[in-house]
């Protein structure tokens, strides 16, 4: 048995934080994003978590990172590792040199680390992040363009969304969450399921 794609549109309702949970005074909502800002150096890593799990999963966001030089991420099949909130799981990466790659945050590093996306990036302006999370095998792509490719059998496959403000300089990160689909079909960056299973890094 194979579930219908299912449409969730409740992961941001573009005026509050309302399903999310972070510490402040990082985050918060400006016209119509996800704001993770500091004006100071940052400590640590910073998250805000969505509410609810995802398992197999497809999600669109648009994205902006100012400066480029500064990194954030968005977690997903992810948890709490510690109490003040950081983050054990996959971490789709965002910045210069590290837009498109596949880190695991708390735990194996470095997945997928190739450029393929890099190229695809329009820096200190908005970017669309599409993740997509089929069983073992994670695909992303930015601005339309096949980013990672990666069969993973160790990977969890459940857990929540997070983002994240990486500690270091100052920053301001933005986050539009477009769309999340549970139970996705196989299709990204134009890409069908044979085209993007045989893309996939083993």
């Amino acid at each position: 048995y194979i579930p219908a794609p299912e449409s969730a549109d409740n992961l941001f309702n573009g005026t509050d934080l309302t399903g999310w949970q972070g510490n402040a005074p990082y985050w918060s909502v400006v016209d119509g994003a996800i704001r993770g800002h500091s004006d100071d150096k940052v400590p640590r890593n910073e998250f805000i978590w969505f509410d609810e799990p995802v398992q197999d999963f497809y999600l669109s966001v648009l994205v902006r990172l100012e400066p480029d030089e500064r990194n954030s991420g968005v977690q997903f099949r992810s948890e709490k590792a510690t109490a003040h909130g950081q983050a054990r799981g996959y971490q789709a990466d965002i910045g210069k040199e590290v837009w498109g790659r596949l880190y695991h945050e708390h735990g194996r590093g470095q997945l997928d680390w190739t450029d393929k996306g890099e190229s695809a990036v329009k820096p200190n302006d908005w970017n669309r992040y599409e993740i997509l999370a089929i069983g073992p095998c994670i695909w992303t792509a930015i601005n339309g363009t096949l980013s990672v490719a990666l069969y993973d059998p160790e990977g969890e496959r459940e857990g929540r969304i997070a983002l994240q403000i990486h500690s270091g300089p100052p920053l301001t990160v933005q986050f539009r969450p477009e769309r999340l689909v549970r139970n996705p079909e196989a299709a990204l960056a134009g890409l069908g399921r044979e085209e993007l299973l045989a893309a996939l890094h083993r």
